[in-house]
């Protein structure tokens, strides 16, 4: 019996009998028609009841701001896939004026050159291996297509085909030394050849050598093909003279040439299949 008063159980009943002898106190002193249990009860319970009803409502908070984060996931993807696809209209928007710029130049070169045949090509492929900015285009031998055929856009000179297959070819640019074209300075009507070298190329320019030392080419001249050799027709666009240096090698001169057309950035060009070689006496003349 002594460990019995002694022990957690004895104390907790203490507590208990204490607090209802309280609430009867307090229900006498007061007008309050609640018994006593009830007022304990809510003594206890009260505390407890708002503690759950506050994890109750941010429970419900969470709830909500949940199911709201999975709508703006929702959104956000909706709208990742409008500006996805609005890209790819712009894309070919793009694209589409580049192929109508190509084409108006293509129309008047074909009003002036009746005798050209044309093969309409895009670049599929930049030869990156390829310091002299060769690329491949969609055509080849089965839309006529051969080795040698001059590469333009508009009346510019982009480059000749050097390697041809079936449904592709090669093309080597103004920008590769081993080019060498037959020109003609329009002014001066001095004859030369287009070439350029390692150190030019990378900067993306050409020149005219072959001039002499008292030659009346100047910076602004326009350079163009002479027909010469008949790997080219007479009078397509290289390009326009921006200096004239002289050679380390000889006492002659060459004049230095920005191309009409920026071959590293095209995208659309055209393939001379066939044209009528001029004679000596036109080439001349």
């Amino acid at each position: 019996m002594k460990n019995f008063f002694r022990s957690i159980r004895f104390k907790v009943i203490i507590c208990i009998l204490a607090a209802l002898l309280a609430g009867v106190f307090l229900a006498a002193f007061t007008s309050d028609a609640v018994s006593p249990v009830t007022s304990i009860a809510g003594v206890i319970y009260t505390p407890v009841q708002k503690v759950a009803n506050f994890i109750a409502n941010k429970t419900q908070d969470w709830k909500g701001s949940f199911v709201s984060s999975s709508v703006y996931k929702d959104k956000i993807e909706e709208l990742e896939s409008e500006a996805i696809e609005y890209n790819e209209q712009l894309v070919d928007y793009e694209r589409t004026k580049q192929k109508l710029a190509a084409y108006e130049e293509f129309l008047k070169v074909r009003e002036d050159n009746p005798d050209y045949e044309f093969c309409a090509a895009s670049i599929i492929t930049r030869n990156t291996a390829d310091v002299y900015d060769s690329f491949t285009l969609d055509k080849g031998t089965a839309d006529g297509v051969s080795v040698n055929d001059p590469v333009i856009y508009g009346n510019n000179i982009v480059g000749l085909v050097k390697e041809a297959g079936a449904t592709t070819c090669v093309v080597k640019t103004i920008l590769d030394p081993t080019l060498n074209i037959s020109v003609y300075e329009i002014k001066s009507r001095e004859n030369g050849y287009s070439n350029t070298t390692a150190a030019l190329s990378y900067d993306g320019l050409c020149k005219i050598s072959g001039l002499s030392k008292d030659t009346a080419v100047a910076p602004g001249g326009i350079v163009c093909t002479s027909g010469l050799g008949g790997i080219f027709p007479r009078d397509l666009t290289v390009g326009t003279i921006t200096a004239m240096k002289n050679e380390d090698t000889d006492f002659s001169v060459y004049g230095i040439i920005e191309p009409a057309v920026d071959v590293r950035t095209l995208n659309d060009v055209f393939i001379i299949t066939s044209f009528a070689e001029l004679t000596a006496e036109e080439v001349t003349g």
